[in-house]
């Protein structure tokens, strides 16, 4: 018969595959015993709470302990078969109503599938039971000698057969041989085996990367596969020769149908000419065999006293793997160990030439990584030989890349608990605490899964997520406890934030949580962001964005202590902005209320280079799989893309960046003529300032970014990407930066696909995430210049679902008087009607651009007014509400506008908008289904009757008049049609 061999894909995703072994369990036992043998099997106890005991000893999942159901005689068993789903019958062998024979041949009659296994109370019922056994009627038998391990060992060796073929085939599981014909000793010896193959299994995995990997890789400890014959030995290995851990046999077992005094050494002979290294454990009584087994090569043990399991144990640790890795020279001298894939790394790098190719040429390599359940590495390794590599460097060098690379991409889609000696830079996700990760540690851990089921090469581009490490809230609600804040927080209406900040700051973190910090920083020498992930952030309905801090940090003191310092005030400051003024308006708006918040918090590598004292990645940005407004050609469903050179704070604040689609990157209304290109190109950059070593972030949580010419960062090396080239003397411009021009940021060779195939990369990523997540969704991204000598690198930072109206019922809009619509916005978001607006806040589009912070502060207290009234308003304005950027629109904060039942957008008088999309303003107001209508002269058109404005009774009036508040004597109406994207505001009737 073929062997069976599949390799599995390369380094696929460990827990998928790992998850679908073990399928066929033994989950209900039908147990048929007279009252005296039910009396002697549960001598001890109760048998359920035996075998129970038994699973919680060897550290496995007790959900998996089989169910017992009893049955006193032959008849009633059978009658239980014909009305009951059974995995297993187990029997004793004298039955109250008929023979055992007699009790098998029925259970075969009426139920031939079902295995039926028997224990012997006494050892001298064993002798007739040979024949039984040997007729196939009776699949197993085992001695009872008052040991419920015996009645274990029935069970895995079932289940083992059972899930053998699959989970070899499928999960590249390995299997060990056993060759034993002995009843008695078979029934001492096997629950050993098993208890020894699992308890050493358990030691190994104890590196895996969570607990629910470690469980995971329990289910894929070697099958133990039983033969009583040369024949069926031989049958086994021919089947799985190439997943085969080892072969323990007895000398003398039948062959050809005859006992044979030597079948154990002639089956080792055999299987030793395909392949010569395989683990061979021979055991006899005639110790006289030792010689001949010594003189082959063979381990021997003899069968007497405790020696079969003291030389199990041995043989399973020193021959098989499940010790550590013993680095030894040809004559036996030990030149180093490894206990874990990191330390095998660490070895591989220095022990002598001539240890590797000893190892290597006897596949020790492959058969250790096997008994670790590192089934797609060993496979990797397993044929290598010194000569495929023309030297041994050659070979240190491939064994040294695969097994790094190996444990960098396996744990790709894992989150790893974080352990302070095993924390390096192959760890990409790891987690400290056992709560709820958080809204962006649970968007990124899910993204980095998806990355890792597809090919980690994108379009040429290598797509992953920075290193991570997630504190879970867990770590939060124990920082509020120990540190006495719950009191603090029930008077937090009468605090300022500032003082709620400094409540925060005097607090401890537990000793265990700064040590783990430590060893992180030890590890990481680079600047790091330091994210707020709340359990309420990135939900799709109300998604928190930009509400909580975020901290960036140099990371770059020599002092150590100072480091952490800096750090663990970071995370005080992201803990204290759960409960600022801001976030709480916020939360006021939602259905949540202020105890159901707990703040995750997320560490994550800064994507980026130094230049001069100044770090920042080439470029950031954020793009959506739906587009709210699309154009020309463009449809929703293409997506929409906001990218700027430097800190993606550009972006998601609202400051001039680049708007693309990924699907016709080429169409840029913005960009195009050359004057639009200079008028709109990107001025100002976001940097990190590394000279800022000794700052400790406050309310300024970005206290330590600045803003820098675009000039400074079109002189790095790799501007190129990014940058055009303006020739005065032929008003052209030319890609790339060339000398005797202007530079200037277009992203042209980007979007060409040229160097990074940004318009690529996005569009899959974003199906990915869309396909994963089963909505729209946003992500945050960067990039930085190509490592050296690999791909470029293209990071996605975060996640979130988007909530995208797709109405179907349609309103007629088009047949409205004129005369009642007051604002007319053909690419408006939201669907339905909103009533009762009897209040207007509106600002001059003639508003002094310079002056827009003034009108922040003066919407802000309008705001709060008609809040404490509750009374809800439509609020108009110019410029991108929410930007950052002042001369680009109006800078208010989420909480400034909170009571806006409708918000109008339109051009400034003196420049024209685009719409808001990207930020993390826009984000909150889609997904709060506020009903937004954009009027703007260049994108897509509308209109506002600003006279009919002018007519209304002003209420309150601040700036001269620029920032009014209207109240009418009848109430407004907003309608919207989200099929057609349509939204009009309607003047109230009679008006």
């Amino acid at each position: 018969m073929a062997s069976v061999r599949e390799v599995p894909s390369r380094y696929g995703v460990r827990s998928e595959r790992f998850s679908t072994l073990m399928a066929h369990r033994v989950h209900t036992i039908l147990l048929v015993a007279s009252r005296y043998d039910s009396f002697l099997l549960e001598e001890e106890g109760q048998l359920a709470e035996l075998l129970a005991r038994e699973y919680r000893a060897l550290n496995l999942n007790l959900r998996d302990v089989p169910r017992l159901v009893a049955a006193e005689s032959g008849r009633e068993a059978l009658e239980l078969v014909g009305t009951t789903s059974f995995d297993l019958v187990v029997a004793t062998t004298r039955l109250v109503d008929m023979s055992l024979v007699e009790f098998a041949e029925k259970l075969d009659a009426v139920a031939p599938k079902l295995r039926l296994g028997v224990l012997v109370p006494h050892a001298w019922d064993l002798p007739r039971l040979a024949g039984l056994r040997d007729s196939g009627t009776v699949d197993h038998v085992f001695l009872w000698q008052g040991d419920v391990k015996t009645l274990f060992a029935m069970i895995v060796l079932e289940e083992d057969r059972r899930n053998v073929e699959h989970d070899v085939r499928k999960g590249g599981v390995q299997v060990i041989i056993v060759v034993e014909d002995d009843f008695r000793f078979l029934s001492y010896y096997l629950p050993r085996v098993y208890a020894e193959v699992t308890r050493q299994t358990a030691e190994v995995v104890a590196d895996a990367f969570n607990l629910s990997d470690q469980l995971l890789r329990l289910q894929a400890r070697p099958k133990i596969l039983l033969a009583r014959t040369f024949e069926r030995a031989w049958e086994l290995w021919q089947r799985y020769s190439d997943h085969v851990l080892a072969l323990i046999a007895d000398v003398g077992f039948p062959h050809e149908g005859t006992l044979t005094p030597h079948a154990g050494l002639e089956l080792a002979r055999r299987v030793r000419q395909e392949v010569v290294d395989l683990p061979v454990l021979l055991q006899s009584s005639d110790a006289s065999v030792a010689e001949a087994a010594h003189a082959a090569g063979l381990n021997f043990t003899p069968k007497e006293g405790g020696a079969p399991v003291d030389a199990l144990r041995t043989f399973l640790k020193d021959k098989c793997g499940f010790g550590e890795f013993a680095f030894r020279l040809a004559d036996g001298s030990q030149v180093g160990r490894a206990a874990n894939l990191r330390q095998l790394v660490t070895e591989l790098q220095r022990v002598p030439e001539a240890c590797l190719e000893h190892h290597a040429s006897h596949n020790e390599f492959s058969r250790w990584l096997a008994a670790r359940t590192e089934f797609e590495l060993a496979a990797m390794v397993r044929p290598r030989k010194v000569s495929e590599f023309g030297s041994v460097a050659g070979l240190r060098t491939f064994l040294v890349d695969e097994v790094s690379r190996y444990l960098r991409d396996i744990q790709r889609s894992v989150v790893v608990d974080f352990e302070e000696n095993r924390f390096d830079d192959l760890v990409s996700f790891a987690r400290i605490g056992d709560g709820p990760l958080g809204g962006k540690g649970r968007g990124l851990a899910f993204v980095q899964r998806l990355l890792a089921e597809e090919h980690p090469i994108l379009e040429g581009v290598e797509v992953a997520v920075p290193q991570t490490v997630a504190i879970a809230a867990d770590v939060f609600e124990a920082y509020l406890e120990t540190n006495g804040l719950r009191s603090v927080l029930q008077r937090l209406s009468s605090l300022e934030d500032e003082e709620i900040l400094d409540a925060f700051r005097p607090g401890r973190f537990d000793r265990s949580i700064r040590s783990k910090l430590a060893a992180y920083l030890k590890v990481l020498r680079v600047p790091i962001a330091v994210r707020s992930s709340s359990v309420l952030e990135d939900s799709p309905y109300q998604p928190f964005a930009g509400v909580y801090s975020t901290v960036f940090l140099p990371n770059n003191h020599p002092s150590l202590d100072v480091r952490l310092a800096q750090l663990l005030e970071a995370i005080k400051v992201v803990y204290a902005s759960t409960y600022m003024k801001g976030a709480r308006e916020y939360l006021s708006t939602t259905p949540h209320r202020m105890e159901e918040e707990r703040m995750g918090v997320v560490l994550q590598r800064l994507v980026g280079s130094r230049v001069g004292s100044r770090f920042y990645p080439l470029f950031a940005g954020v793009a959506s799989s739906h587009n709210f407004y699309p154009f020309a050609a463009m449809k929703p469903e293409d997506g929409v893309a906001l990218v700027a050179l430097g800190f993606g704070k550009t972006v998601v604040e609202g400051f001039e960046a680049l708007r693309f689609c990924p699907a016709h990157p080429q169409v840029l209304p913005q960009f195009s003529a050359i004057p639009d290109i200079l008028r709109n190109a990107q001025r100002n950059f976001w940097a990190l300032d590394l000279t800022s070593m000794d700052v400790i972030p406050g309310l300024r949580s970005d206290a330590n970014l600045v803003q820098e010419d675009v000039t400074e960062a079109l002189k790095r090396p790799d501007a190129g990407l990014v940058a055009s080239t303006y020739m005065r003397a032929n008003d052209a411009l030319v890609d790339g930066v060339v000398s005797g021009g202007a530079p200037l940021v277009s992203f042209a060779r980007v979007l060409k696909g040229r160097g990074l195939p940004l318009p690529q990369v996005l569009q899959r990523v974003l199906a990915i995430a869309q396909t994963g997540m089963g909505i729209p969704v946003e992500i945050e991204f960067a990039a930085d210049a190509a490592q050296a000598g690999g791909p470029p690198v293209f990071y996605v930072l975060q996640v979130r679902p988007m909530i995208v109206d797709r109405a179907v019922q349609t309103l007629d809009l088009e047949s409205l008087p004129p005369e009642q619509v007051v604002v007319q916005s053909p690419a408006a978001l939201g669907h339905g009607r909103t009533d009762g607006i009897l209040d207007i806040v509106v600002v001059a589009h003639d508003l002094d651009r310079g002056r827009t912070r003034e009108a922040a502060q003066a919407i802000d207290r309008l705001n709060a007014r008609l809040r404490e009234e509750k009374r809800p308003y439509l609020l108009i304005g110019p410029g991108r509400w929410g930007s950052r950027d002042p001369w680009l629109g109006i800078p208010v904060g989420w909480s400034q506008i909170a009571g806006a039942a409708a918000i109008v957008e339109t051009d400034f008088d003196d420049l024209d908008i685009e719409p808001s999309q990207g930020s993390h303003f826009f984000h909150n107001l889609t997904s709060s289904a506020i009903p937004f209508l954009p009027v703007h002269r260049r994108y897509g058109g509308g209109e506002i009757r600003w006279p009919w404005l002018q007519a209304r009774h002003v209420e309150a009036s601040e700036m001269d008049g620029k920032v009014r508040h209207l109240r009418l004597a009848h109430p407004l109406q907003v309608l919207l049609d989200g099929s057609r994207r349509a939204g009009v505001v309607l003047a109230p009737d009679g008006d």
